[in-house]
C-alpha cells in the first residue's frame, strides 16, 4: 500500500531579499498545510482531478521562471521576487497550454508538482479560468484562485471566480495585468501564497563541460563557519582540474556534484568570474549559480549574526607554485545561489583555502551499526536503520567523502532501492553515495550529527547489513559487512525484550526537538525504554 505523500513547504526571510541582503535558502522541513491552520476538507466533485502527470504535447523543459509572490512562513506572511525558479510548460494535443507549477516558484513543492490548464484566446494568448483544482493533499483538496490586491486590506484577497491571460510566444509564457494565483483551501480561504508577473523563458545559461581526459584534483576546501567566531571553520572536499591557463573548481553543491565553474591561472592568481551556472537543484526548484563578493558579519538584519555579502564580479586565489594550496583571503568568499542576481544563498564559502588531497587506494572503517539502530514494525511492512558511516579508513587516515558509498544487505543480498517503492529516487540505486539523500519523502537521508536513516519496505529478513565501499585510487575497496539480526517486533511499544517505553521524544526530520507530537506531517518518533534501549520510527499523519 502506498503511502501518503504531503506538500513541502520551504520557511524563508520575512523581507524582500535584495543584492545587499542576503536570504538562505534553509533545507525543506516537511509539513501539511493544515499545520498552518485546519483544511476545509470537503471532497472534491468526481469529476476533477489534479493534473499531477505531464500532459500529453510538446514540453519545454527546465525553463527560467521569474514572478513576484507571496509565501508562507511559521505564523509569518512574506513576499519575495522570485529569480531563476524551475518553469516548465507543454503545449497540448487538445490545444491547451499547461503551466508547471506555477504557486509559488519561491516557496512551495510537492513531491510530484501539478498543473494548471490555459486555454486558447486567440492572437497567440491563452486564460487560466480559474478556480482549478490544484493537487489534493491528504485528502484535503486545495484550488488555485485568482485574486487581486486590496489596498484596504494591504494584502491579495480572492475572487470566486476570475480569469488570468498569459502570452505564449517564441517559447516565453508571459503573464499580462496585475492578478494573482493563490492557493486556497475548499472554501476558497487563502493560504498566503500567491505569485503574480509570472513568466517562463528558456534558460540560455549552459553548464560548463569539463575538456575530456582532463586529470581532476580532490582539494579540501576550509571556510569561515560562524559569523560569530571567525576562528571556526568547516570542511568539504571539492574538485579542480588545470589545464595551461585555464581552472576549474567543481562539486561546490551538493546537487550538482560534477558541475564547475571555470577561472583563468596567471601569475599566481585564480580568478574566477561571477555568475557561473552550475544547472538545475530540485531540491531547491532552481537554476543554481556561483556568485562572488566580500564579506561581512551582518548583525541587524537577522537580529544575530551572519554572513552577508556585496556581491562583486570575481573572487581571487592566490595559488603557490605547484598548486597545492588555493587560498582566497578574507573577506573574499564566493556562495551558490538559486538564480544569478538576488541572493538566495544555498552554501557560504568565505575565506575559502584549498589544500591538495592526494588520494590513494584505501579499505574504509566499518559502518557503526548495533542492535539498537533497527527497528522493524511487520504491521506495516517497514524496517528503520540508523548507521555511521565513517569517513576515515581502517588506519584513521581522512577519505575522499566524494568517493564514499555504501550498501545494504538483506541476509545475503544487496539491496536494490527501486523508484517503485522509493518515489524521491528517479533511478534505481545500489551504490548509495554518502552524501546522498532523498528529499522527496525522506527515506534516505543523513541527520546534523552525521548518522544515516533508510527506511526499507520490506521485513521478510533475518539479517540486515551495511557495508562501505570506497572507489579512490582507481580501486574499489570494501569494508566489512555489519550485521544486525531482525529483531522482529511490531510498534514502538512492543520490543522483543518486552522492556517498557519510559520516555518518548519527537524530533523534526532536521534533527529539531518538539515540544509534543504534532498532528500531521512528517516527524520522528524516539522511544527510550525500561532496559535502556531506544527505537527511532517515522510517523506520516
Amino acid at each position: 500500500m502506498k503511502r501518503t505523500i504531503t506538500l513541502i513547504a520551504l520557511m524563508a526571510a520575512l523581507l524582500i531579499p535584495s543584492m545587499a541582503t542576503a536570504q538562505r535558502m534553509p533545507a525543506k522541513s516537511s509539513m501539511r498545510l493544515s499545520q498552518f491552520k485546519a483544511p476545509a476538507a470537503a471532497p472534491a466533485r468526481d469529476e476533477e482531478e489534479p493534473i499531477m502527470d505531464v500532459p500529453e504535447g510538446t514540453l519545454y523543459d527546465n525553463m527560467y521562471a521569474t514572478s513576484f509572490a507571496y509565501g508562507l512562513g511559521w505564523g509569518d506572511i512574506y513576499i519575495q521576487n522570485v529569480d531563476g525558479g524551475i518553469g516548465k510548460v507543454v503545449e497540448g494535443t487538445d490545444g491547451n497550454l499547461y503551466i508547471y507549477n506555477p504557486i509559488s516558484q519561491g516557496y512551495i513543492w510537492f513531491s510530484i508538482l501539478p498543473w494548471i490548464k490555459a486555454e486558447p484566446a486567440g492572437d497567440g494568448k491563452y486564460v487560466v479560468r480559474l478556480p482549478q483544482l490544484y493537487i489534493i493533499d491528504v485528502g484535503d483538496p486545495y484550488y488555485a484562485y485568482c485574486m487581486h490586491y486590496d489596498e484596504d486590506e494591504g494584502m491579495p484577497v480572492v475572487e470566486e471566480e476570475g480569469e488570468i491571460e498569459f502570452t505564449w510566444e517564441n517559447g516565453v509564457l508571459t503573464q499580462l495585468g496585475d492578478k494573482f494565483i493563490g492557493l486556497c483551501d475548499a472554501t476558497a480561504d487563502w493560504f498566503y501564497m500567491a505569485d503574480q508577473h509570472i513568466v517562463y523563458a528558456p534558460q540560455t545559461d549552459e553548464v560548463l563541460t569539463l575538456p575530456e581526459d582532463l586529470y581532476v584534483q580532490s582539494y579540501t576546501m576550509t571556510y569561515l563557519s560562524d559569523p560569530s567566531d571567525l576562528n571556526k571553520t568547516k570542511e568539504t572536499v571539492v574538485s579542480v582540474a588545470i589545464d595551461g591557463e585555464d581552472i576549474y573548481m567543481g562539486n561546490l553543491n551538493n546537487n550538482n556534484p560534477d558541475s564547475y565553474i571555470k577561472g583563468t591561472l596567471v601569475d599566481g592568481k585564480a580568478t574566477f568570474p561571477t555568475r557561473q551556472y552550475l544547472g538545475v537543484d530540485a531540491y531547491y526548484n532552481g537554476h543554481i549559480y556561483v556568485l562572488t563578493g566580500e564579506a561581512y558579519v551582518d548583525t541587524e538584519t537577522y537580529g544575530s549574526p551572519v554572513f552577508n555579502y556585496n556581491l562583486n564580479d570575481e573572487i581571487v586565489f592566490n595559488v603557490d607554485e605547484d598548486a597545492r594550496n588555493i587560498v582566497a583571503e578574507w573577506p573574499a568568499a564566493m556562495v551558490t545561489n538559486v538564480g544569478p542576481t538576488t541572493l538566495s544563498i544555498i552554501n557560504d564559502y568565505v575565506a575559502p583555502g584549498l589544500v591538495a588531497f592526494d588520494e590513494v587506494p584505501a579499505v574504509p572503517a566499518n559502518p557503526i551499526f548495533n542492535n539498537d539502530d533497527i527497528m522493524v514494525n511487520t504491521a506495516s511492512g517497514w524496517a528503520v536503520l540508523h548507521f555511521t558511516i565513517p569517513t576515515v579508513d581502517v588506519d584513521g587516515n581522512k577519505l575522499n567523502e566524494n568517493k564514499l558509498y555504501y550498501n545494504i544487505y538483506l541476509d545475503d543480498e544487496v539491496f536494490t532501492f527501486d523508484p517503485e517503492d522509493y518515489i524521491g529516487l528517479s533511478n534505481a540505486m545500489t551504490d548509495i553515495p554518502y552524501k546522498f539523500e532523498d528529499n522527496i519523502n525522506f527515506d534516505i537521508y543523513m541527520g546534523n550529527d552525521g548518522r544515516h536513516t533508510v527506511y526499507i519496505y520490506n521485513t521478510d529478513f533475518g539479517m540486515v547489513g551495511v557495508q562501505s565501499i570506497y572507489t579512490a585510487g582507481d580501486e574499489v575497496n570494501r569494508s566489512e559487512v555489519v550485521c544486525v539480526e531482525n529483531p522482529t517486533y511490531s510498534g514502538i511499544n512492543e520490543v522483543a525484550t518486552g522492556a517498557k517505553v519510559v520516555n518518548t521524544r519527537y524530533y523534526d526530520l532536521t534533527g529539531r526537538e518538539l515540544p509534543k507530537a504534532p498532528a500531521t506531517g512528517i516527524y520522528l518518533q524516539c522511544a527510550t525504554y525500561s532496559d535502556g534501549t531506544t527505537a527511532t520510527i517515522k510517523v506520516v499523519k
